[in-house]
């Protein structure tokens, strides 16, 4: 048993002990720090660390980027760690670096849909989303819409579909892998003709919500940000979608272990779980027992194809290094 597990159960046991003395509320405290390196919006991160914060007493420190620049960051911290957990990414993020992380064994999992957990037992799958397409309702006629990620190579659309730099973006890197998936290489060619890469996973839905551009590839919960303005409408593509579990990582070795895992099993909870359905539309719940927002489409509704989480995690560098070359010639 390492250091980290001993310590774990070393603080489980004390909480049991001291619960009679101190009460349910008192044993629910951990106290100290938490140091969190996440990529998701700034609005929901705030919404649950206050809520973790008020229930454990724990004090955040936050550090925001964009999910590779984060992974990067940790592999460069690897011989002192830093952070204590990384939220954001999916599964594939942390099984592309397993060095970096301690693996999440906690009973929260048991109210997780099963086939949402990882595999590798490093993720801990707070929420679950999907890549879309997402256009412009004053720039692009409905009939005129693309329906499926072939229709993104059209020429119509020459230098017009926005679409977030995959090695910075690990949701652009999961629709490329979808691509792969549905039409090998050719079809990732074909659309790279057509792209405008941006450096950021919210560039593709806030350029097309202001009309910058008039197509985009966006993550889901993105791209439900804008539909009430009216502005932007959003396509599942009919070709196939891959369901992708949210990435939620342990950083081994980290300087707050128990907060650490506190905070991911906090995340699972169904508490936790219903207010992600009710105030963030576009990100789907994980726990079996809570409902999905009635604005989502089910998934019984989509074309979900499989997704190679093992093959994209393994081959993430050469793939991305292919990428670039075809980005280079289709310029």
């Amino acid at each position: 048993m390492n250091m980290t597990a001993l310590r774990r159960v070393a603080f489980a046991m004390c909480l049991l002990v001291l619960a009679p003395l101190l009460g349910s509320a008192a044993a629910q405290e951990i106290g100290g720090r938490l140091v969190l390196y996440a990529s998701h919006p700034t609005e929901m991160i705030d919404f649950f660390v206050d809520r973790f914060t008020a229930e454990y007493g724990v004090e955040v420190d936050l550090v925001y980027g964009g999910t590779g620049e984060l992974l990067a960051r940790i592999g460069a911290e690897a011989g002192r760690p830093q952070a204590d957990v990384m939220w954001g990414g999916g599964a594939h993020t942390g099984a592309s670096a397993p060095e970096l992380f301690a693996p999440y064994d906690s009973e929260a999992l048991a109210g997780i849909s099963e086939e949402l957990r990882d595999p590798n037992g490093y993720n801990a799958p707070f929420d679950a989303f999907t890549m879309v397409i997402v256009y412009n309702t004053e720039l692009v006629a409905e009939e005129d819409a693309p329906r499926t990620w072939a229709d993104l190579a059209d020429p119509k659309w020459h230098r017009q579909v926005v679409h977030a730099n995959p090695a910075v973006s690990s949701s652009s890197y999961a629709a490329m892998v979808t691509w792969l998936e549905i039409g090998g290489w050719d079809l990732v060619e074909s659309l790279a003709r057509n792209q405008i890469i941006a450096e950021s996973s919210s560039a593709p839905f806030t350029q097309v919500g202001q009309g910058e551009n008039p197509v985009g590839v966006a993550y889901e919960e993105g791209a439900f940000r804008w539909l009430p303005s009216g502005r932007i409408e959003i396509v599942y593509p009919e070709d196939g979608v891959a369901l992708l579990p949210g990435g939620l990582f342990i950083v081994r070795d980290g300087p707050n272990p128990d907060a650490a895992y506190a905070f991911a099993d906090f995340l699972l909870a169904k508490e936790q779980q219903e207010a992600l359905a009710a105030e963030f539309p576009g990100r789907r719940p994980t726990h079996k027992e809570v409902a999905l927002s009635p604005e989502m489409r089910s998934v019984e509704e989509l074309n979900v194809i499989p997704y190679p989480d093992q093959e994209a995690a393994a081959n993430r560098e050469e793939w991305l290094a292919q990428w670039r070359q075809i980005m280079i010639r289709t310029r």
